[in-house]
């Protein structure tokens, strides 16, 4: 614990004197600065009493259709900014000289990188890792960049040493996620986001997983790939419940019913409410799947779920809308206008937003 603090803080340090000899623009040095000091500051409090809980929180034909979703190339430059002088305290650089001029190099990297140059960004790269041959950084990105050069198997191997040198590192871990599930191996690429996931990455991060359906085309895979065998849990799965729920959600959408896999989208459903009965996604789009099948002991049940779903979640709007679509169906105006009115308080999802119109244009 010490030797990590010490070692953001003579970072801190390592900054000033980059300042001083003008190897650093000022507002790189701030934002740095800004960092090196919020890392320091994690570090000592993870050192206090009761913090050992806050830091362990956290913890066919449709498979090619699957497997053209992730337009990874997309990420490239958005994640480039995280190279940009980053450092990590499983960094191993020996002599001032060495230490001063390796955020430098990340920033020639990053330049080189930006103008399209991956081949010179890598040649940089290597330069860094002659001075520190554990560097995240280095090893993250050019491990990514040989990726995006489809030299997949030298790629495979350097963001393994990555995700090695630095395990809480996320850059590390989202590239080698991305890798694992280009190159085919889903469960290999369920697992790497889980530990991405428990290194708590910045927000951005997390955001641009989200926006390029990395999550849910690695669990759709995932339970394609396992759609013969006869899992019942999660844990078959290796996925978290709500991955497993927005997969299922791929798999069949309540808007276009003739459409997808019921019968395998229920199964995933199931296999979320064996470990959380009340998880409201999977009561919901079960139940509203079961409602769809016009039996009437499958009806009666797909109501009582979505009935379950918005008391358990009273504020989940995807449950209050297709409870209102379930009102709205047994003619029960006024009970559906009220689940409306509510899903409005709520900031819904464009997309939710849009159903609950089109739903209350038809109420009249």
């Amino acid at each position: 614990m010490n030797d990590e603090r010490e070692f953001w803080l003579e970072s801190l340090d390592d900054l000033d004197e980059e300042l001083a000899a003008g190897d650093l623009e000022p507002e790189d040095h701030q934002v740095l600065s800004r960092s090196y000091t919020r890392q320091a500051a994690q570090v000592l409090r993870r050192g206090q009493p009761g913090s050992e809980g806050a830091e362990g929180k956290g913890r066919g034909k449709l498979i090619a259709a699957v497997a053209g979703l992730v337009v990874v190339g997309v990420l490239a430059g958005v994640f480039l900014a995280r190279a940009v002088g980053s450092r990590h305290s499983g960094d191993t650089i020996t002599g001032n000289d060495a230490v001063a001029s390796v955020p430098s190099l990340l920033r020639n990297a990053e330049e080189s990188a930006a103008a399209g140059d991956l081949a010179e960004a890598i040649a940089i790269y290597d330069r860094v890792l002659e001075r520190s041959p554990t560097n995240p950084t280095a090893l993250a990105y050019k491990g990514w960049f040989l990726a995006l050069q489809g030299q997949e198997a030298e790629a495979a191997d350097i963001l393994a040493d990555a995700v090695v040198a630095a395990p809480e590192y996320p850059d590390a871990r989202a590239f080698r996620a991305i890798l694992l599930y280009r190159t085919g191996d889903c469960s290999g690429a369920a697992a790497e986001l889980a530990s991405f996931d428990a290194t708590n990455p910045p927000e951005f991060i997390s955001q641009l997983v989200e926006t390029q359906g990395l999550r849910t085309n690695i669990a759709l895979c995932q339970i394609v790939l396992q759609g013969q065998e006869q899992f019942q849990t999660l844990a078959d799965l290796g996925l978290s419940a709500n991955d497993a729920v927005a997969a299922a959600r791929a798999l069949w959408d309540p808007t276009t019913p003739s459409q997808g896999d019921p019968a395998l989208a229920l199964r995933v459903y199931e296999a979320v409410l064996a470990d959380d009965p009340d998880h409201p996604g999977a009561l919901t789009y079960s139940g509203v799947m079961l409602t769809q099948t016009g039996l009437d002991d499958q009806f009666a049940e797909g109501a009582r779920r979505i009935n379950r779903a918005v008391e358990a979640t009273p504020n989940h709007p995807e449950a209050r809308l297709w409870r209102a679509w379930l009102f709205a169906g047994l003619g029960q105006t006024d009970q559906a206008r009220a689940d409306l009115d509510h899903l409005d308080s709520l900031n819904p999802s464009p997309e939710i937003a849009r159903l609950a119109a089109d739903l209350r244009s038809r109420l009249g």
